[in-house]
């Protein structure tokens, strides 16, 4: 599992463009506990600084819990944004990607 939550802290590192030396400073962490997390080589990491890591990197941290495999950064961007919409468009734009999904599944 720390695997693939040190995977999902690097691709959303770097897509913030954020070198490990900036997202250490930013968490407030050393620089050799991010690299390592991202390595999958530090199971050994207290909740409160894998929170601040994550925070850093606009991430929620039961986000990384809930079938890390499964979640990838675009994953986690889009429930965040349908998260913070209203229900109603929430349901609607849902609707709309599913419709969008189902379409070409059947290209």
């Amino acid at each position: 599992m720390i695997n693939e939550i040190g995977k999902i802290i690097r691709d959303k590192r770097r897509s913030l463009s954020l070198t490990i030396e900036q997202l250490a400073e930013k968490a407030d962490v050393s620089e050799s506990l991010v690299s390592q997390l991202e390595r999958g080589v530090n199971s050994n990491i207290s909740i409160n600084k894998l929170e601040r890591i994550s925070t850093a990197v606009d991430l929620k941290l039961p986000d990384l819990f809930d079938k890390p495999a499964n979640n990838g950064i675009k994953y986690l961007e889009l429930l965040d944004f349908l998260a913070d919409l209203p229900r109603d468009k929430r349901e609607d734009i849902s609707d709309k990607i599913l419709a969008l999904l189902s379409s070409m599944h059947t290209l």
